[in-house]
């Protein structure tokens, strides 16, 4: 009798473990999705060595012709701004073709660029309803050979757009904005080549990496996840390394945040040269989904399968160090030598779109250094 129930009691649980392995079997062996969106982009941002935010001037002077804008030479006619959203891609995947509707709003700042064109003017949102996403179709593109051409080096559908316009055909759909708000990520560069990372926001950053380059020299340093509120010391590698490891180590972050790896690459190879080849200290990071719903909402009809949003924040910072550098250099540029001067005014201008506001923060620095000498 004892024995009866023993059987009974395997062939029960045995039973059960088989249903158990079945149903994972199934789940595992599910319907993949048929309609996917992923996205790109990067929120840039810039501060003196002391954390506090400096404003610049977006460039988008090589923005393919055929891109729609408000302005060709200054993103919207902003002029200097808090954070430049730079090149927010949206790819499509899809089983069969689809007429979709996008909405992309940018409730801190203001739509400066974009393509194919709206359906209607964009201002602190763009629109663009009845798209037709396209399995199968691949139509002819228009043709360049700059750096934003890379973004169609992926496996996504071609959208086309539906109006009574002129019909306009890309890879994916993109913009570009500015605004004047803080992003939840704060840099102090201490001198000698150490930092300090802070987090300021509700959500864990889930990893940023540390670069320096100067002369066509790169160093940099990963570093994993860091928590709401939590503050990092850390320090830039004497060491060099190549833009290659670089590159490779950042699509790797993009792929583990979701995008597909034509994607990341496509992402690293459009903004190499800005993050990898020019001179000065930053910190790439990658931004919480969360953060980025807050900061840039998006809603698509009909509903997709699954949305992934990888976008990552680029801030630089003037060590002390480069801001010794920059006092030296203004006091040239205002001093009674005109040929001092315009050597001076020539080094200046290797600041690019930061110059301005970084000549303006060393004249304070050397007006309140000058006023307190003259106390003493």
């Amino acid at each position: 009798m004892i024995r009866l129930r023993v059987h009974q009691i395997a062939a029960v649980w045995l039973g059960s473990l088989a249903a158990v392995l079945s149903g994972a079997a199934a789940g595992s062996a599910r319907e993949p999705d048929k309609f996917v969106v992923h996205e790109w982009g990067t929120f840039s941002t810039f501060s003196g060595s002391d954390g506090k935010a400096l404003k610049f001037y977006p460039d988008d002077t090589d923005l393919p012709a055929f891109v729609h804008g408000r302005h060709r030479d200054v993103k919207g006619g902003r002029g200097d701004v808090m954070v430049s959203l730079e090149t927010p891609v949206l790819y499509f995947y899809t089983d069969r073709d689809r007429t979709v509707s996008v909405r992309a709003d940018f409730p801190k700042g203001l739509m400066t660029d974009w393509y194919p064109q709206a359906s209607r003017p964009p201002e602190q949102s763009i629109r663009w309803d009845d798209l037709k996403v396209l399995a199968a179709d691949r139509p002819r593109l228009e043709p360049g050979d700059g750096r934003y051409f890379a973004a169609r080096e992926t496996d996504s559908a071609a959208v086309r757009t539906s109006g009574p316009d002129q019909r306009e055909e890309e890879k994916f759909l993109f913009y570009r904005g500015v605004g004047d708000f803080q992003m939840p990520f704060v840099v102090r560069a201490l001198g000698n080549r150490e930092f300090a990372i802070k987090n300021t926001g509700k959500e864990a950053v889930p990893a940023y990496v540390l670069v320096g380059v100067k002369d066509r020299r790169v160093s940099f340093k990963v570093f994993r996840h860091l928590s709401p509120g939590a503050e990092d010391q850390v320090e830039l590698p004497a060491e060099t390394s190549t833009t290659e490891k670089l590159g490779d180590e950042m699509v790797k972050l993009l792929v583990e945040q979701g995008l597909y790896e034509k994607e990341a690459r496509a992402m690293v190879k459009t903004w190499s040269r800005d993050w990898f080849r020019e001179d000065g200290t930053r910190v790439l990071y990658l931004v919480a989904e969360p953060v980025t719903a807050e900061f840039l909402p998006l809603s698509i009809e009909p509903k997709p399968d699954r949305v992934v949003r990888v976008l990552v924040g680029r801030h630089d910072v003037l060590t002390p160090e480069r801001e010794r550098d920059i006092d030296a250099l203004v006091k040239r540029f205002n001093g009674p030598s005109n040929a001092e001067s315009k050597a001076a005014d020539t080094e200046l201008g290797n600041l690019g779109r930061y110059r301005y506001h970084a000549q303006k923060a060393a004249e304070a620095r050397l007006q309140g250094a000058d006023t307190a000498r003259r106390r003493r």
